[in-house]
């Protein structure tokens, strides 16, 4: 890192003013931004562009989720791009929620290709996830446009307090 300094003297009505400049060389910052980009390509060549016969990958993979609560419930959005319809299988049991399929890959049959980049899991997946709190299994909708399923869990509604009268024999 190289410092610059700049002094100028004015005399303004008999005082002595300095005013003092530090410059830093821009390249610095851009040498470190040049470092980083290097870096993630690095790791994204080892993450995500191996062949096929090479890549290590879990034999079932998860696809992408957000969920959010609402007043009555939840609401997940799977991104699930290229799986069709019938291939997506939706479960629930109490608070644990389950999607699972299977994504085939696209193209002909047969055809042969040299990738010079896969990014695209296909192959079966699954994901489940526990909710924090119980679901109505009776008034689950789900819904698939453009590439996400949208389900609606809502929230099972309990009694609360509950009485229990004791026989005796």
């Amino acid at each position: 890192m190289i410092l610059v300094y700049n002094a100028a003297v004015d005399y303004l009505e008999g005082a002595l003013k300095w005013d003092i400049m530090v410059q830093f060389r821009r390249d610095w910052f851009n040498q470190m931004d040049y470092i980083q980009q290097e870096m993630n390509r690095l790791l994204d060549h080892f993450a995500g562009s191996k062949p096929p016969q090479v890549r290590f990958s879990p034999l079932v993979w998860e696809p992408a989720v957000d969920v959010y609560e609402t007043k009555d419930g939840f609401v997940v959005i799977v991104e699930l791009a290229g799986v069709r319809e019938s291939d997506i299988r939706l479960s629930v049991d109490r608070d644990v929620f389950t999607i699972e399929g299977v994504r085939n890959k696209a193209g002909g049959a047969g055809e042969q290709r040299a990738y010079h980049r896969m990014e695209i899991t296909s192959g079966p997946f699954r994901k489940s996830m526990k909710l924090p709190a119980v679901i109505d299994i009776n008034k689950i909708t789900a819904s698939y446009e453009d590439g996400l399923v949208k389900i609606i869990l809502p929230k099972a509604k309990t009694g609360g307090t509950f009485k229990v009268n004791i026989k005796t024999e």
